[in-house]
């Protein structure tokens, strides 16, 4: 099956959850598969969020595209802090 470039509408950029690291560079890769010419769909890894990998997914660097990577990073870092600042007490603080 062909399917033509103007015939395939996608929203970029856009931040995607994935359950393993690896699925990031396979999704953008099979994107790429189906586009033609010189633009190549480009992919960040992010961190995780939530226990899923989040990945940023791009035609090229604009203010939107790092508008959406600075809130998913700061997402990911209060995450971070949150998970830090609930960490159970081990027996030695507790003895304290």
């Amino acid at each position: 099956m062909k399917v033509k470039p103007k015939d395939v509408m996608v929203n970029l950029p856009v931040a995607l959850l994935f359950d393993e690291p690896w699925e990031i560079a396979s999704f953008a890769a099979n994107i790429n598969t189906i586009l033609h010419g010189k633009v190549r769909l480009k992919a960040e890894e992010l961190g995780t969020l939530g226990g899923r990998h989040v990945g940023l997914f791009y035609l090229q660097r604009n203010n939107e595209s790092q508008e959406i990577h600075d809130e998913f990073m700061r997402l990911i870092e209060e995450e971070e802090v949150a998970g830090r600042a609930l960490a159970p007490l081990s027996d030695d603080d507790e003895d304290k």
